[in-house]
């Protein structure tokens, strides 16, 4: 993909990630860690935990950028949280839209496309050492993959059609 095509879709993702309100991801320090909440949901929940156990050491815990293999939610009022795609995590997102369509003019899929870029890039890291031939191909297909995803993007971008790839 050349360079400019890049940048009119890094500005495609960008524009719409703009429009999507986030926040940090919070969980319960002591509690169930696998739960992910806003700031102000946490605080609710550690005080109904502290309210139902009084000597339990529950707090927020959370607020920094972590990774992970989707994009959070929040548990209690469903907000959008901030956190960093791993590789599973940008596979599983270009899968996604291959299979069921992206449409240019959704925030929230510019988002996550911009994610997706944010975390991986365009192309496979130069010298990157893989532990088997299983993990290179892996690597070269999640790429690939990117590549037809964002070719059909393009396509659509430059004939102005507001259907779905």
């Amino acid at each position: 993909m050349k360079p400019e095509d890049r940048e009119k879709l890094e500005a495609l993702f960008d524009a719409g990630a703009a429009k999507v309100a986030s926040t940090e991801e919070h969980w319960i320090h002591n509690g169930d860690e696998g739960l992910s909440y806003c700031r102000e949901c946490c605080e609710k929940e550690v005080a109904k935990l502290l309210k139902a156990d009084p000597s339990g050491e529950y707090c927020v815990d959370g607020g920094w950028g972590i990774e992970g293999d989707t994009t959070p939610y929040c548990e209690t009022c469903g907000k959008l949280l901030d956190n960093t795609l791993t590789e599973y995590g940008c596979e599983a997102e270009v899968d996604h839209f291959l299979r069921n369509g992206f449409d240019p003019a959704s925030p929230g899929q510019c988002r996550s496309m911009s994610e997706v870029i944010m975390a991986r890039g365009w192309e496979p890291m130069e010298g990157r050492t893989y532990r088997d031939d299983f993990e290179k191909k892996s690597d070269l297909d999640y790429f690939a993959a990117l590549d037809k995803l964002c070719a059909g993007i393009l396509k659509l971008m430059e004939a102005g059609d507001e259907k779905t790839i």
